[in-house]
């Protein structure tokens, strides 16, 4: 089974990886942002088997902007300050790796993008990269359970992210009201 090293900027925290991420993704929340200094987060998802940490850290915990409102633990070094692995209090199998911090154009690209209607307009994706909006779809989930589907919300997400109207194109949430003019005048524009 091939290893992988991340390190923090100075080297004083290690992680050695065994084997491949179950999941990479990019997060383009404005969480991530800040957290990278960067256009996007990227990070690859490990069990915690895997993964075998060396030096000192020190954390700092966030609770999370989405509905579920989780606690995810960042820890980073305190020498360089750089940020190189985060945990999750209710997802004891998971250890989450800053892509970065292994320093390898090798590594596996990203499957997914979250929080995509906050991408900034010149980060181009490939096509293969599914795209995810939370932040847009979370706050109309209760209509969506009460199965209350009107045009109103879908035009409003739209307004909000144009890449709204290629997702209810696709989604099977829809099909209630993929025969109704208003859902083809908006889909269609």
């Amino acid at each position: 089974m091939a290893t992988r090293n991340a390190s923090c900027h100075g080297g004083q925290l290690r992680l050695e990886v065994a084997g491949d991420p179950f999941a990479v993704s990019i997060c383009h929340c404005l969480a991530c942002q800040r957290r990278t200094g960067s256009a996007f987060g990227m990070q690859a998802g490990f069990k915690p088997d895997q993964v075998q940490v060396s030096g000192r850290f020190g954390d700092y915990a966030r609770i999370s902007d989405e509905v579920d409102r989780k606690e995810h633990v960042f820890h980073f070094c305190p020498d360089c300050g750089s940020q190189v692995f985060y945990t999750e209090p209710t997802e004891p199998d998971l250890v989450v790796v800053s892509v970065g911090a292994f320093a390898d154009p090798s590594f596996p690209p990203p499957t997914e993008s979250g929080y995509d209607s906050r991408r900034h307009p010149w980060v181009g994706l490939p096509d293969s990269i599914q795209r995810h909006a939370p932040e847009l779809w979370d706050p109309v989930r209760p209509l969506h359970e009460d199965g209350r589907y009107a045009e109103e919300h879908l035009g409003r997400a739209i307004e909000m992210w144009v890449g709204s109207r290629e997702m209810a194109k696709e989604d099977s949430d829809f099909d209630p009201i993929r025969g109704e003019p208003d859902f083809a005048k908006l889909v269609e524009r």
